[in-house]
C-alpha cells in the first residue's frame, strides 16, 4: 500500500493539468495529494467510479477562480465509506450522516464526502433523502447546472446537465422547474443571486425573477444563522453593488434585508478601492450596507444571530460615525492614539467607511492607509510592579494610578517621564 500512495503522491503535479486544464488553483494542489489517497481506499482495484469531486471545487476550477474547499461524491453508502477510511486509519466526522455526508481528515486537511441521493420529502429548509448508487439522480435534486458537475480522479469530467456548457456561457440555470428547486430549499434564492454575481454576464431570466418573488417570503423559514452564512459570501464579492444597480434583483435584496438602506456607498467604495487596493472583509461591507447613528446596526446584528465580533466592529463605526465626518480625525497623531485603543483593523475600518460617505479635499488617503499598515502600536512604558517599586501600595489606588498614567501618556503622544509619576503621586 505504501508503494501505492508513494505513486499517488509522485504523479499529483499534473492533476490539476490534466483535469481542468489550469494550475490558477493552489489549494486544490495542496490538497491533491490528501484526495487521491482518499479516492484509492473508497475506489476498489480496477474502479474509478466510485467517488468523484462535485460541486464548488469543479465550478471554481473550471472557471479560474481560488478553490477553498474540496466536495466528493460517492455511490457507496456512509457506513461503507466510513467503514473504508477507518481501516486505513483516516480520521472520519460524522458531520451529517442523516443526509450521508461524512467529512475525512487526513494531515489536518478535510474533505466532505457525501453519498448520491435523491430526495423524497422536503420543507424549503431541510430535505428527507433516499441514498442511490445513480448519478444521474444525483445531479437531477441539486440546484444548479454549474454544481451539478462532477469529475474523477483522473480528470474525466461527467456533466449529465450540461453545467459546464452553462459555465462557459454565463448562464446560471436552476435544474428543472425553478419554483419546485426554490420550495425545495429557501436559500437557493440567494445562492441564485450569488451565482449570477460570479458567474452571469446576462439579464436575468424573467421567469426565475417571478418564481423567487412568488416564494420571497419562504426565506423567513430558515434559520437566520443559515441566511446569514450565505450572505456573507455574498458580500464579499466584488461586483457586489450591481445587485441594487438592477430593479429586479434590488427589489429581492432589499425585501429579504431592509436594513441595507446605504447600498449607494458601495459605488462609492469600488471606485476608492480601484485607487487604494486594499484587502477588505465583509463586516466592512456591511457596515457600509447599515451603519449609521441610529440603532439600524443593533437590529440587524439581533435578528441575525452575529457573533460578537462582528457586532462589536459595527458599534464601534457607529459610536464614531460624527467623528469621522472630520477629516481632523484622521490626523496622524489622533491615528496613533486610535490604533493603540482600537487596533489597527478597527482604524482601518473607520478610514475606509469615512472615505465612502465623506468627500475630504486634499486628503491623502492612500498615504493614511499605508501609515496605519505600517504603524506599530506603541507599549505602554510603565507597570504596576514598576509602580510598586517607587513607593506607590498594591490594591484599587495602584489601578487607579496605572490608569489615569497611561492616559496622560496617551494624550501626550505617548511620551511619560519620571517626573510624570511624580506628580501623579
Amino acid at each position: 500500500m505504501l508503494k501505492k500512495i508513494k505513486k499517488f503522491i509522485s504523479d499529483s503535479d499534473q492533476f490539476l493539468y490534466k483535469k481542468f486544464g489550469s494550475y490558477k488553483s493552489t489549494k486544490v494542489l495542496e490538497n491533491i495529494k490528501e484526495a487521491e489517497i482518499i479516492f484509492s481506499y473508497i475506489n476498489e482495484p480496477g474502479e474509478k467510479d466510485k467517488i468523484r469531486f462535485v460541486g464548488g471545487c469543479i465550478r471554481k476550477a473550471l472557471s479560474g477562480q481560488p478553490i477553498d474547499d474540496i466536495d466528493l461524491a460517492t455511490s457507496l453508502e456512509p457506513d461503507l465509506v466510513n467503514q473504508k477510511l477507518l481501516k486505513n486509519g483516516i480520521k472520519v466526522i460524522n458531520t451529517g450522516i442523516e443526509h450521508g455526508t461524512l467529512t475525512a481528515i487526513l494531515n489536518k486537511k478535510k474533505f466532505e464526502i457525501t453519498t448520491l441521493r435523491k430526495d423524497i420529502e422536503t420543507d424549503g429548509r431541510h430535505a428527507k433523502v433516499l441514498f442511490t448508487s445513480n448519478w444521474e439522480q444525483d445531479a437531477a435534486r441539486r440546484d444548479f447546472t454549474i454544481n451539478a458537475i462532477y469529475a474523477d480522479i483522473e480528470g474525466r469530467i461527467f456533466d449529465p446537465l450540461n453545467g459546464r456548457e452553462d459555465l462557459k456561457n454565463k448562464l446560471v440555470k436552476f435544474i428543472g422547474n425553478v419554483e419546485e428547486r426554490i420550495q425545495e430549499d429557501y436559500l437557493r434564492i440567494l445562492r441564485y443571486f450569488r451565482f449570477f454575481l460570479q458567474y452571469s454576464d446576462k439579464p436575468h431570466d424573467q421567469q426565475v425573477i417571478k418564481s423567487i418573488k412568488k416564494h420571497i417570503n419562504g426565506i423567513n423559514h430558515l434559520s437566520k444563522e443559515r441566511i446569514f452564512d450565505e450572505l456573507k459570501k455574498i458580500l464579499i464579492l466584488n461586483n457586489l453593488y450591481s445587485l441594487f444597480s438592477q430593479s429586479d434583483s434590488k427589489e429581492v435584496i432589499l425585501s429579504i434585508f431592509p436594513q441595507f438602506k446605504y447600498h449607494e456607498r458601495l459605488k462609492i467604495f469600488n471606485q476608492l478601492n480601484k485607487n487604494i487596493k486594499i484587502k477588505y472583509d465583509n463586516c466592512l461591507i456591511l457596515a457600509l450596507l447599515i451603519v449609521d447613528k441610529s440603532n439600524n446596526y443593533e437590529y440587524f446584528c439581533h435578528k441575525y444571530k452575529t457573533s460578537n465580533s462582528i457586532k462589536n466592529r459595527l458599534s464601534i463605526i457607529s459610536q464614531n460615525f460624527e467623528n469621522i465626518k472630520n477629516k481632523n480625525f484622521f490626523t496622524k497623531q489622533n491615528i496613533k492614539k486610535q490604533i493603540y485603543i482600537l487596533g489597527k483593523g478597527i482604524v482601518l475600518d473607520l478610514l475606509l467607511f469615512s472615505l465612502s460617505i465623506n468627500k475630504f479635499k486634499n486628503f491623502d488617503a492612500m498615504q493614511l492607509v499605508k501609515y496605519i499598515q505600517k504603524s506599530e502600536i506603541p507599549k505602554f512604558p510603565i507597570s504596576g510592579n514598576y509602580l510598586k517599586e517607587q513607593g506607590y501600595e498594591d490594591g484599587e489606588m495602584l489601578g487607579l494610578k496605572l490608569r489615569k498614567l497611561e492616559e496622560k501618556w496617551i494624550n501626550n503622544n505617548f511620551i511619560i517621564d519620571k517626573e510624570d509619576i511624580k506628580i501623579s503621586k
